[in-house]
């Protein structure tokens, strides 16, 4: 984020998706019970192998998210989709 000082100088302030992390710690959360019982290398072994599936997982959704997102309709066209993306010719 660009915030301006007293005088006026912009400069960057760290932006924070609060919202974000509590939904990460819930997700966490259950694994805490297999978490406690590990050594230090495989809990950060595993913290980092959940992450990535996380991460995954999250990058994934967003992609279906904008797949799903239909563009915008020709007016000149007289030709609809149906929500499949499958052409409905209106002439008929």
């Amino acid at each position: 984020m660009v915030e301006n000082d007293a005088n006026g100088h912009a400069h960057y302030k760290h932006a924070f998706n609060t919202q974000a992390c509590e939904q990460l710690n819930a997700w966490l959360g259950g694994f805490q019970s297999v978490l406690n019982k590990m050594t230090v290398n495989n809990f950060n072994w595993t913290m980092h192998a959940l992450l990535f599936l996380h991460t995954q997982k999250i990058i994934n959704q967003q992609n279906a998210k904008q797949a799903r997102k239909v563009p915008e309709k020709d007016d000149s066209d007289d030709s609809d989709e149906d929500e499949l993306g499958i052409e409905i010719d209106r002439d008929e």
